[in-house]
């Protein structure tokens, strides 16, 4: 797969002979200046590799290599230098500003072979991000799975808080998203040490004895430091710790953006398995609407509103409420209630999003002598089901 690489400098006839000696090898773009490699990052990035001139008026190649790492940290970014810039551009590659930095004037040869090995280390990079991201997700659902079968109570809602934290993490355009779904996933492992007798207390809403929350309360505590036994998962550990925090301090919230430093991320990875949590919470006694009215108005504080906004749109903000057959549903309907037998037995709970296998369970189920109780309560999209607007 060709990745695509940038190149700045405020000489144009340099950029043209860039040009002539790189397009043929390589996807691409050329920026005339420091103010124009600014704009191009932020248009048309992320990139691959980064080559910049060091001196330039305005803009300096620093300024436009470090905002290339904050947008995107696995670009891999290349320096032009003179000699007199030299000093400055060891002292980058020390820092790990940069990948490598060439002395100009550069060989076409030699510019393109570190374009080259750059786009390697680019590609090194990210694949091993996405084996990692898929192999921990699959072997933390594994587990996961097994746990809800030993301990309903606890691990039933990890499934659904792992589906929000994704979609919201792709609504969000989060980086390494895999973190806060792996963090959501095991965000109630540490329940595994509370009895089922609290935990069902706690999720009818009863009244519980101080030895009681304690036990309960003590759960994010346990869960981070089971978490932080697994290899690469320490900072998904330190979110599942912090997401019991009764008061978060809303200055904490680093926004919804890239976060480069390790606190950011576990503060924002934090915020929304609190979010969440207390969102699912809601949703068990209530429809979907009134979970987030809920949210909205117990404690404004305690949610950052850019948060509260995005999961709204996401569950309830293009959904209009309706009662449908068996037959009726469709994929990516919502249920908006517990799917039961005619005898009251549970099947599937409310918050699940209809797929076509889910249909096709329902459709046996409702043939056999315990049937499903209809009609069934459904958050629709505004275009209807069938595709027709």
């Amino acid at each position: 797969m060709t990745q695509k690489v940038l190149v700045v400098d405020d000489e144009p006839n340099l950029l043209q002979s860039f040009r002539r000696g790189l397009r043929g090898n390589f996807e691409l773009d050329l920026a005339e200046g420091g103010l124009a490699g600014l704009r191009q990052l932020r248009n048309d990035g992320p990139y691959a590799v980064v080559v910049s001139d060091m001196r330039m008026p305005q803009v300096s190649g620093l300024q436009v290599l470090a905002e290339a790492k904050r947008l995107s940290p696995d670009t891999v970014r290349i320096m032009l230098t003179g000699n007199s810039d030299q000093k400055t551009a060891a002292d980058a590659l020390n820092d790990g500003e940069v990948f490598r930095f060439l002395n100009k004037p550069c060989p076409m040869e030699e510019l393109a072979k570190t374009i080259q090995n750059g786009i390697r280390q680019f590609d090194r990079v990210t694949t091993e991000r996405a084996i990692l991201s898929k192999t921990l997700t699959g072997s933390v659902g594994l587990i996961t799975e097994i746990l809800s079968m030993v301990n309903p109570t606890a691990f039933g809602r990890a499934g659904r808080l792992r589906q929000l934290a994704k979609r919201l993490c792709e609504k969000l355009v989060v980086e390494d998203a895999w973190q806060i779904e792996v963090a959501a996933m095991l965000s109630q492992i540490g329940y595994v040490a509370v009895p089922e007798s609290i935990l069902k207390k706690a999720s009818q809403g009863a009244s519980l004895t101080v030895e009681e929350s304690n036990a309960l309360d003590g759960h994010a505590r346990i869960g981070s430091q089971l978490v932080g036994k697994i290899p690469k998962l320490e900072l998904v550990a330190e979110m599942i710790a912090k997401q019991s925090d009764r008061a978060p301090d809303p200055a904490n919230f680093p926004g919804v953006g890239p976060h480069s430093d390790r606190r950011s991320q576990i503060e924002f990875g934090a915020f929304i398995l609190r979010l969440l949590a207390d969102f699912d919470r809601h949703a068990e006694k209530y429809s979907m609407l009134d979970a987030i009215l809920k949210l909205k108005e117990e404690n404004p504080q305690r949610h950052p509103i850019e948060l509260l906004d995005a999961l709204s749109e996401l569950t309830v903000g293009r959904l209009t409420a309706k009662a449908v057959t068996v037959r009726e549903l469709r994929e990516r309907m919502v249920l908006d209630e517990n799917v039961t037998t005619n005898g009251g037995d549970v099947l599937i709970a409310k918050g699940h999003e209809v797929t076509s296998s889910l249909i096709h369970r329902l459709w046996a189920f409702d043939r056999t002598s315990a049937g499903v109780r209809q009609p069934i309560r459904v958050l629709c999209h505004s275009q209807s089901e069938d595709g027709t607007s």
